[in-house]
């Protein structure tokens, strides 16, 4: 079997519906694909457009690298722009072949392919091993989880086995990324794959499955003494289910306390579910150097939470929070606005808990139906979507007060309100949090909070490289211990 494809970009496109549009660390996702490829002898180079990098500057890469093919990651939302530039590249270098992995063409499959012509290939689920086997020459038939074109016709190949020992897999040492342009020096991992659960508005069965497979804590330990050794001492645990393997995190942790990592700060920034928690295994990583963490909390009532499968009850959540806050956590909390069934009071429940502890932020989200949801399914069966799934998917996002859909409880109007109502409690949770880690007179730390926690101020702070920076002197020195 000879080399196809020796020569590979992948590129991170533009993520513009999301809070930070400046990338604050490297595309784990991409940096597995990248190191699986330099393992089986290609020539890798990675553009990561999030820092800022344009339409122009990505087609002159293409132009000095020359790659054999580009391989894309994609979020759904805006996806139209997206295709818009696969497309625009793909007439300016019709010979170079284009793929496209990630969460996006995992929930759509070949539909992705019929809709945007500029893309040759779909990697579906995990594409470790798939990517390497289509630039090694393998036939496309025999790879597993690969969509492509034959005569016109998209084929879709079946997907059979995950991968269960994630130990063999090497981590992402992002050789070939442009690691000194990233703002800050954090770098992240992902410790686990797969999700068990069951919410309905969740995408995460089809993009990554719901089978659970966990690194073993001697293999995230190796990683975090590599970057440990490159000067590194801020980690985000990206996982979805750090926790669902109890005794794998108090292992984790205690070989943590076996090795003397001084200063080194992990965040669990994708949130944890409080009934994997509980205050025996807060006080091991709070030990063991986390120092933030999220819930996802989703709504303060039982009934809502049983309506969306959270699977969890709301005891159980409230009592991980305070739990997380007596240890010492930096703790946020993310919570939906409108779920199917819930009503104004059932949101004021939330608005309750959020001021009721001393978190960091609490996030409320505009409820998006995404591809491949169970949430969607139900929307369109009852008619409920107020704008076409298209226009939702390409001109809103979890920020912005654009229902997507009403329900009997919650009609257009009073959605509109409701997310108002949240923002203002989300702002005074922030506000709060941040006045309490000042030092000064009453009315010199309302001023500051003020302004400090003011959305433009926010927005601009966290997508500037050197206000990021001042930001991070800033909390060191007045929010020290924040």
């Amino acid at each position: 079997m000879g080399i196809r494809y020796s020569r590979v970009l992948l590129v991170c496109p533009r993520f513009n519906r999301g809070r930070n549009r400046l990338a604050h660390f490297p595309l784990t996702g991409l940096g597995y694909i990248a190191e699986a490829l330099e393992a089986a002898g290609a020539e890798v180079s990675v553009l990561d457009m999030n820092l800022g990098y344009t339409v122009k500057e990505l087609t002159s890469r293409i132009g000095r690298f020359r790659p054999d093919i580009i391989g894309f990651t994609a979020m759904t939302l805006g996806y139209k722009a997206f295709y818009g530039m696969v497309n625009e590249i793909k007439r300016g270098y019709p010979a170079i072949k284009i793929a496209l992995g990630g969460a996006h063409l995992s929930a759509l499959r070949e539909k992705v392919l019929e809709d945007c012509p500029g893309i040759d290939y779909g990697i579906f689920l995990e594409g470790d091993l798939s990517m390497c086997q289509l630039c090694q020459g393998e036939n496309p038939e025999k790879i597993q989880g690969l969509i492509y074109r034959d005569n016109g016709k998209i084929v879709t190949n079946g997907f059979r086995n995950f991968i269960d020992d994630l130990d063999k897999i090497p981590f992402p040492k992002y050789r070939a990324f442009e690691l000194q342009k990233y703002p800050l020096r954090q770098i992240a991992i992902v410790t686990s794959r797969g999700c068990p659960y069951d919410c309905i508005y969740c995408s995460t069965d089809a993009s990554i499955g719901k089978k659970f497979r966990a690194r073993s804590a001697q293999s995230i330990l190796s990683e975090v003494e590599y970057w440990y050794g490159l000067g590194y001492r801020e980690i985000m645990i990206l996982d979805d289910n750090f926790t669902m393997i109890y005794e794998r995190v108090k292992d984790f942790c205690a070989l943590l306390g076996k090795n003397n990592f001084d200063g080194l700060r992990f965040n669990l920034t994708s949130g944890v579910r409080a009934d994997r928690v509980d205050r025996e295994l807060l006080l091991a990583m709070k030990g063991a150097g986390v120092k933030y963490l999220a819930f996802g909390v989703e709504a303060a009532s039982d009934r809502v939470l049983k309506n969306i499968r959270k699977g969890e009850p709301i005891a159980v959540i409230e009592k991980s929070i305070r739990e997380a806050c007596e240890a010492g956590f930096i703790v946020d909390l993310f919570f939906l606005v409108g779920s199917p069934g819930e009503t104004i009071d059932d949101l004021r429940l939330s608005f309750s808990l959020a001021k009721r502890y001393p978190v960091r932020r609490a996030m409320f989200y505009n409820l998006l139906p995404l591809p491949s949801t169970v949430l969607l399914s139900w929307l369109e069966e009852k008619k409920y979507l107020v704008r076409p799934l298209e226009d939702i998917l390409n001109n809103t996002s979890y920020y912005k007060n654009q229902p997507c859909f009403v329900t009997p409880e919650m009609p257009l109007l009073a959605r509109r309100s409701a997310f108002k109502q949240a923002q203002r409690v989300s702002l005074q949770v922030r506000r709060k949090f941040v006045e309490q880690g000042l030092n000064g007179p009453v009315y010199f730390k309302k001023f500051c909070s003020f302004i400090y926690t003011m959305p433009l101020v926010e927005d601009i702070v966290n997508n500037n490289r050197f206000m990021l920076l001042a930001k991070e002197k800033l909390k060191k020195t007045c929010l020290g211990r924040r």
